[in-house]
């Protein structure tokens, strides 16, 4: 899978997607078809030539005829005539949908049937729905967190391949009492990626209703990439209040936050952020903790070794800024949204997990490189080949003790990684 992190070109693959998996008993479409490969190239190249929102160059001749070509041609024509109708061009309109329809024209009928579906997201996408807390004790979960619950948590898992439900039936295999998603459902968590490329698999998976277990997702960047009105659909069918939430017993809190809303830059001119009054409620979750210890999960990170968080460096400072007071308070701290497993040692002053291997893709070719080596890091990295080994982690409570155990893919059984707070 090809994956960007601009809304309005993640859109134009979840709208071919969807066209093709319609056609295909609603499975995900493999990435080797040729028409994703094409989408893929196409937007590559408006990423690559700033044209995010923007009309590429025309197209008016097939170039040299193969099918990769061909293929490309049309995506690019179809892109052209979901954002000319965005626009309003009635001309270009016209001029795309001749070129897409007439009767010598070399691309499938799917093309024009994803500039529509392209064009429809892109004019029915809103302000995103977030819920704010009315009551500070709002959104706080209790009774589902028992005193030696078992949590599964898995990240960036949503993509509706055979890969993802093949690690997400190991981590069931596990009897939780509780199973939480840090989030993104790819490409941009449509209604259409919502229901079959989470929902029905989740649900199959770990016979929901049926078995009890308590399940939950947080707002990832692509779940907010089509308005997150579908997003907040699938939450009211979890039974989940909010983007954020405590789930909590007598002894711990797992308290989960939304990073997800304010990742509108991924340009790299701003970091995300969490609204003020979520930090208000957190402030008030942990200062009023009552004992309890705290387990806090995010889609983001808080500070990465291997990429530069956007606005530069290895640290989201604007996040930082926000919850330096409170991190001294925080036991340990979960996140995703870099498709990697990486074991932090204590910095700035708290324990950081990376757990976004859930289920996107990584090529052996792939590895992340070590960029910001100040951040000290256990010696702990994925393998596999010709992907990377996904992966979940299980936590065990035990009154106010916890075990946490860090699986991979490649062996269901022994934890590559383990540790006890």
């Amino acid at each position: 899978m090809t994956q960007s992190r601009f809304a309005d070109l993640s859109l134009f693959h979840s709208a071919l997607d969807e066209v093709l998996a319609r056609q295909n008993d609603n499975q995900r479409p493999d990435p080797s078809h040729t028409s994703v490969q094409a989408a893929a190239a196409v937007t590559q190249a408006a990423e690559v030539q700033g044209l995010i929102h923007a009309l590429s160059t025309p197209v008016s001749a097939v170039p040299a005829i193969c099918d990769s070509n061909v293929a490309t041609y049309c995506a690019s024509l179809a892109r052209n005539l979901a954002l000319a109708k965005v626009q309003g061009n009635q001309a270009l309109v016209s001029r795309y949908q001749a070129e897409l329809t007439n009767p010598d024209s070399v691309c499938s009928p799917h093309w024009i049937e994803a500039a529509e579906k392209y064009a429809e997201f892109v004019l029915c996408r809103g302000t995103i729905p977030y819920r704010r807390w009315k009551s500070i004790g709002d959104f706080v979960i209790e009774g589902k967190l028992s005193p030696n619950a078992r949590v599964g948590i898995i990240g960036d898992w949503g993509t509706g391949q055979p890969d993802a439900r093949t690690v997400l039936e190991q981590m069931a295999r596990k009897n939780l009492q509780v199973a939480i998603h840090l989030g993104d459902i790819y490409y941009s968590a449509t209604e259409f990626e919502c229901d079959n490329y989470f929902s029905n698999i989740w649900n199959d998976v770990l016979k929901l209703p049926g078995s009890g277990i308590a399940s939950y997702t947080l707002a990832g960047n692509h779940d907010m990439f089509c308005g997150g009105v579908p997003y907040y659909n699938l939450l009211d069918r979890l039974g989940q209040p909010a983007s954020y939430f405590c789930l909590r017993n007598d002894s711990w809190q797992i308290i989960a936050i939304d990073t997800g809303l304010h990742d509108a830059k991924p340009d790299g001119t701003q970091p995300t952020y969490l609204e003020d009054t979520e930090i208000q409620w957190l402030r008030d979750k942990i200062q009023n903790r009552n004992g309890r210890r705290t387990m806090l999960l995010s889609h983001h990170q808080l500070f990465t070794a291997y990429e530069d968080i956007p606005g530069g460096g290895a640290i989201n400072q604007k996040l930082y800024g926000q919850l330096k007071d409170l991190l001294p308070q925080i036991d340990i701290w979960l996140w995703g949204h870099e498709h990697n497993q990486v074991i932090y040692q204590s910095y700035l002053g708290v324990l950081g997990r990376c757990i976004g291997h859930g289920a996107f893709p990584i090529g052996a070719d792939e590895v992340p490189v070590l960029k910001h080596a100040e951040i000290p890091v256990e010696s702990l990295r994925l393998s596999g080949d010709p992907f990377l080994d996904h992966g979940y982690v299980i936590v065990d409570l035990n009154g106010p003790a916890a075990t946490i155990s860090y699986f991979v893919s490649s062996d269901e059984n022994k934890p590559v990684f383990t540790e006890t707070l």
